[in-house]
């Protein structure tokens, strides 16, 4: 729910998704998931369940520890939201990355019930020194 009592507008919804992410406050990650929220990252297997998607993130912060998504550009289209992201970030061996990336959120009564994730897996495996 927004200030005014009624459900997140789908920006408002991806907004406050990317304020979760950033902050790692799952309880807030929570409120903006739907329950049976489809994940699809990119070089993963999907996932089904906000309990499944808040695990994954957790594992991948775990990796690392310094980072930031910055939405840089945010493209609505009803209960679709399109967000090209530049993450950077620091892995706990202390390695910057940065890369940029796509998501795609499908908003149904202000929570997400499907997300894609899209960026250059090569790249980053390159950056990792893999």
């Amino acid at each position: 729910m927004n200030a005014e009592g009624q459900p997140r507008t789908p920006l408002e919804t991806v907004q406050s998704y990317f304020t979760a992410l950033n902050t790692e406050d799952w309880e807030l990650m929570a409120s903006v998931l739907d329950p049976e929220v489809d994940l699809v990252p990119t070089g993963s297997r999907p996932r089904t369940g906000s309990d499944k998607a808040i695990a994954m993130f957790q594992k991948i912060f775990g990796r690392f520890p310094v980072h930031v998504d910055d939405p840089t550009r945010f493209i609505c289209d009803g209960g679709t939201v399109v967000v090209e992201i530049t993450f950077t970030g620091a892995t706990a061996d202390g390695l910057d990355v940065t890369f940029d990336a796509v998501d795609i959120f499908d908003v149904e009564n202000g929570r997400i019930c499907r997300l894609s994730q899209w960026f250059d897996t090569a790249a980053l495996a390159a950056m990792l020194g893999g």
